[in-house]
């Protein structure tokens, strides 16, 4: 029995160690920039890299919108967002934000949002599985309509922000458990007329996620918020934060697709302090998501003489632990036909000794 239990215990382990597969492909975010969601990571996408990537958000909630007569409408929130990404150097990439159409709950088809570009550089500041970044970035008031009912504040001016991001990967220190962690923090000053740090409307930018990769799927969980930093009149609960839930797959085409759901954690006051700032954010929202890689970087034979070495090694060393687990699977069974044939003898020969002695006892 206990050579039973250790065997099936490794079989388990193996299976342990084959499904647990990091995706050799990159992420974005909604923004642009390699992350989760809305949390970015302080890795780049590496060199000649360029990513396409498409969001679509939707919030339906059934509310009473001024100019319906009282009578309950369905106020509606839809956005798309297209982001790409460039890999200037090995750490430093592009990233450029657009908004063809966003939801303003009075047109069938609504205006275009705001723009972003952002410039991430990884920092030197790294080692022991830590890596860290900033990222800079401009909005650009390409939207006709700015501040749009259920989505985060904005100012209708340009506006400019700075983030540092820490990324921890404990996939070396824990095979078994690759997890990444991901800690971001910045600053967004919505009205460059003014002082910096000053204005009333400037903004915190909050971040914390983490992910788990099981062989094709990644799965993850952030909190992300927006709060603003001068104005006293809210409290922090009165602030656009949510939990995002999501899962990132490859799909077909090496397309990596994206399935999420924002959780609002926003506790708004009625009537609000201040209608501008303090809006009534969405509840909840779906999240779709395609993200599509293109390289533009060649590899040379020396490149691609070493990536069929790394490759080799891999597969080497995976051929390795099955042999491995194989012997160990075939040793157990030896040792369990051993083990019957041993208890086999023993019950015969406890057989022959009764017998015989029930032979040679006298007749009484």
């Amino acid at each position: 029995m206990a050579i039973q239990v250790r065997g099936i215990t490794r079989t388990i382990f193996t299976l342990c160690l084959f499904s647990v597969v990091t995706i050799a492909h990159s992420q974005t975010t909604i923004y642009g920039g390699r992350g989760l969601t809305r949390v970015f990571s302080a890795e780049p996408i590496g060199r000649s890299q360029f990513f396409v990537s498409s969001f679509f958000q939707t919030y339906l909630d059934p509310s009473k919108r001024p100019g319906n007569q009282g009578k309950a409408s369905l106020g509606k929130d839809h956005t798309l967002t297209l982001g790409f990404t460039l890999g200037l150097t090995h750490g430093v990439e592009m990233t450029l934000m657009a908004v063809p159409y966003q939801d303003d709950q009075d047109h069938v088809w609504g205006p275009p949002g705001d723009t972003q570009v952002g410039l991430k550089v990884a920092l030197p500041l790294s080692g022991l599985g830590i890596s860290t970044g900033v990222r800079g970035f401009f909005t650009f008031p390409t939207a006709k309509n700015s501040n749009v009912q259920y989505e985060p504040y904005s100012s209708g001016s340009v506006a400019a922000g700075m983030m540092a991001m820490t990324t921890i990967d404990m996939t070396e220190s824990f095979p078994l458990a690759p997890l990444k962690l991901y800690f971001n923090f910045g600053y967004l000053d919505h009205t460059l007329s003014d002082a910096f740090f000053a204005g009333e409307a400037d903004q915190y930018l909050l971040g914390a996620g983490l992910k788990f990769p099981i062989r094709s799927l990644v799965f993850y969980t952030e909190y992300t918020g927006e709060v603003f930093a001068n104005y006293e009149g809210l409290a922090y609960s009165e602030n656009s934060t949510r939990i995002t839930q999501g899962v990132k797959f490859l799909g077909p085409w090496d397309m990596i697709l994206d399935f999420a759901f924002d959780i609002g954690l926003d506790q708004p006051v009625k009537p609000p302090p201040n209608p501008v700032l303090q809006k009534d954010y969405a509840d909840w929202k779906l999240v779709f998501g395609m993200n599509y890689q293109v390289s533009f970087r060649r590899e040379d034979s020396a490149a691609k003489g070493r990536r069929r070495l790394r490759e080799d090694k891999e597969a080497a060393r995976e051929l390795e632990m099955i042999r491995t687990n194989r012997e160990g699977a075939h040793e157990s069974l030896q040792e369990m036909e051993k083990s019957l044939d041993e208890k086999k003898d023993g019950e015969e020969k406890s057989s022959d000794d009764e017998k015989q002695s029930s032979e040679e006892e006298p007749p009484q």
